[in-house]
């Protein structure tokens, strides 16, 4: 049993030497607390030249349409050669003619309406300076018929002559009275029958004026350059009055209408122009606001990966505001769609396209643009020069896709943090690390961003 309590003086003694170790141990060195640093993303905000915009999406139309509508009836003798759909014609060309001769047989029955009309004006020009003539003579007659009528009855009165030979004076005096009234009638009619000569006249004018321009609408042509886009009738049909007979649509311009928010149209106006945020779109104000604003569209088509673009000018607001999606309707147009055409490359601004439209406004030069992210609840983090970290609020005003255009809180060359500080502590000690790609993406986005 002794030999097995023999362990315990090694023990003892290991015990007592580790104790002796560690008392005579020096102390742990102290080290004063030291300042914690966090590393962050921070873009110096710089002064920048925006290009607004507003996008939205719409069908090309052309700006003119034709259609070519039966005036006259008549059966179709001729359409030319090119009239088929997709073909472009020329201005001034005859596509379709209708047959003429009914039309040329009225204009030769009017025109010899004419002639006798005439002729009966000048026979009654003849009549009233014969019946003047005749009248004259027979006034004359009258005057010695009263003569001799008084002459005879101063006989009657010494006695010298008989009563029948006095009554057959006076009744020579009568018929010559009457002769000369009836010649007075006839030329009192004259005017009024010549009056009716010319109104008479002045229709058949009117008739021969109608045929001719019937005649002229058997002849039917295009109006402008245009795009056949419809063909009614052939050669040997009948086209009744008012049967469309072809359609086209004009090549000189090109329309597109898109819809944009009104809230989004309101920032760009406000950021352009500085006008407050309540700015109405009235009837009263849009060419102002045109004016202004510098408004151009900008169309483009995506075509293949490869986008197509089309510079054009904001022609007009469409005539109504959609009250449920709260947008309003934007008319752009662009000329000569069909030039600088390049096959396989660009292809014409036709018809039927469902392309982009962007609506620019003219350049806005010196604004701070941040990244939207950069902005936490109306408050942006600002490096100052000591480093550290500064909260600071900003007012917005405007944001461009993803960036904020800030109007007041903030001056160029200061630097903010893009990394999100959790938590972010006011007057903590930063290590700023300079993000030039986000730098670079500001740059593109102020350059081409759309106003939100």
């Amino acid at each position: 049993m002794w030999r097995k309590l023999l362990f315990i003086p090694p023990l003892a003694l290991g015990i007592a030497v580790l104790a002796l170790v560690v008392s005579n141990r020096p102390a742990p060195a102290r080290k004063p607390p030291k300042e914690e640093v966090r590393v962050v993303r921070v873009m110096e905000v710089r002064p920048l030249t925006l290009q607004p915009r507003i996008t939205g999406y719409g069908t090309v139309r052309p700006a003119r349409v034709w259609n070519a509508i039966a005036q006259v009836g008549g059966k179709v003798v001729y359409t030319h050669p090119d009239l088929k759909k997709g073909a472009i014609i020329p201005a001034g060309t005859e596509i379709i003619t209708i047959a003429p001769d009914d039309y040329r047989l009225a204009i030769a029955q009017a025109e010899a309406n004419i002639r006798a009309t005439e002729a009966k004006l000048a026979e009654l020009d003849i009549t009233e300076r014969n019946t003047r003539s005749l009248l004259e003579l027979e006034r004359q007659a009258l005057e010695v018929t009263r003569k001799d009528y008084e002459r005879k009855k101063t006989l009657k009165e010494r006695g010298t002559v008989a009563d029948t030979v006095l009554e057959q004076a006076l009744k020579a005096l009568i018929a010559q009275r009457k002769l000369v009234q009836s010649l007075e009638n006839t030329l009192r009619l004259i005017p009024v029958q010549r009056k009716e000569l010319r109104e008479q006249l002045a229709l058949l004018q009117s008739q021969l004026a109608t045929a001719k321009l019937n005649l002229k609408r058997t002849h039917v042509r295009m109006p402008f350059d245009g795009r056949i886009s419809m063909v009614g009738v052939e050669v040997e049909q009948f086209a009744p009055v008012g049967k469309q007979l072809a359609a086209a649509d004009g090549i000189a311009k090109a329309e597109v209408e898109a819809q944009y928010p009104l809230q989004r149209m309101r920032s760009m106006i406000r950021l352009v122009t500085g006008l407050p945020g309540d700015v109405h779109l009235s009837a009263r104000k849009v060419r102002e606001l045109i004016d202004t604003l510098g408004l151009s569209v900008e169309i483009r088509l995506e075509a293949g990966g490869r986008p197509v673009i089309w510079k054009g000018r904001f022609a007009r607001l469409s005539d109504a505001f959609d009250t449920k999606t709260r947008t309003v309707g934007v008319i752009g147009e662009v000329d000569d769609p069909y030039s600088h055409v390049s096959p396989g490359r660009k292809p014409p601004l036709t018809k039927g396209m469902f392309v982009r439209m962007d609506i620019l406004t003219r350049k806005v030069e010196g604004v701070l643009a941040i990244p939207r992210a950069a902005v936490r609840g109306g408050r942006v983090f600002v490096v100052n020069a000591e480093n550290r970290l500064e909260v600071r609020p900003v007012t917005v005003r405007a944001r461009v896709r993803d960036l904020v255009i800030i109007g007041e809180g903030l001056k160029a060359g200061e630097r903010i943090v893009l990394t999100d500080l959790v938590p972010a502590l006011e007057g903590q000690l930063l290590k700023p690390v300079v993000d030039e790609e986000a730098a670079r993406m500001v740059a593109r986005e102020a350059a081409g961003g759309e106003a939100r």
